[in-house]
């Protein structure tokens, strides 16, 4: 008889998303081969992945946050008034006011590198921005240049709404940081069981009944054990007795 014995693995010592990620590959690879699985084990892949489904709509909902609107809004809002400033800038480049016109130029070659901040994701364009009005406080032209323009105003509402947006967002983060740490054993119980169940099916029938695709799946599935292995120790959402296997 062989002797096919899965690595150990603490699987409950996962965080939420790297279980939820091992689950959901091993489902992937059991249903590729899934007509040549007995109907033991596909009842069981079947169960794994019932149960990891309903475990992904519950990490969804965990990571949901009811400041995401807030974020929105704020996002709306300094967008509005980047948007304003540099349709103002862009205007007066026409302009056949000298002063005026060359402050416009002195604050487009200043925005240049930014003029596309918008596009970039929520975090990465609040840190460009901050990088923005430090350099805008710090030389005495450019706040000369907006003041020239009738803009001062504009930058000053910019950045104490793109402060804002950077507070909010900073929370929205701790306060999914906070709910990330609930307890694997209200989260994801019935996966881990199934999975377990799963695996032992799998163990079972390659010991007792190998084919070169029962063993094929069980080194994938092994190797993602091992990969996942590798990531154990950094959940704080689970309990030192966490199962093996």
């Amino acid at each position: 008889m062989s002797n096919f014995l899965f690595s150990i693995l603490y699987v409950a010592k996962l965080t939420i998303s790297n279980a939820f990620s091992l689950f959901k590959s091993s489902i992937e690879l059991a249903r590729a081969v899934e007509p040549q699985l007995s109907p033991i084990l596909v009842a069981a892949l079947n169960q794994l992945e019932t149960d990891n489904v309903a475990f992904g709509k519950e990490i969804n909902k965990l990571q949901r946050s009811g400041l995401t609107a807030g974020l929105k809004l704020l996002d709306k809002e300094r967008d509005s008034l980047f948007s304003e400033i540099r349709r103002i800038i862009t205007s007066y480049l026409k302009s056949t006011d000298a002063p005026k016109k060359a402050a416009a130029n002195t604050l487009q070659l200043f925005l240049e590198p930014y003029w596309d901040a918008l596009a970039l994701p929520w975090d990465t364009e609040s840190d460009i921005l901050i990088e923005v009005f430090g350099k805008y406080r710090a030389q005495a032209d450019l706040s000369s240049a907006a003041m020239i323009l009738g803009i001062q105003g504009q930058f000053t509402a910019f950045e104490a709404k793109n402060t804002e947006f950077k507070m909010l967002y900073n929370s929205r983060n701790a306060e999914s940081a906070v709910r990330s740490k609930v307890s694997g054993t209200k989260l994801r119980p019935a996966a881990v069981a199934s999975y377990i169940q799963f695996c032992t099916a799998l163990e079972q029938a390659v010991n007792l009944t190998p084919s070169n695709d029962l063993i094929l799946l069980f080194n994938k599935l092994d190797d993602l054990r091992k990969k996942s292995h590798l990531l154990e120790g950094g959940s704080k959402d689970a309990p030192d007795d966490a199962p093996a296997k």
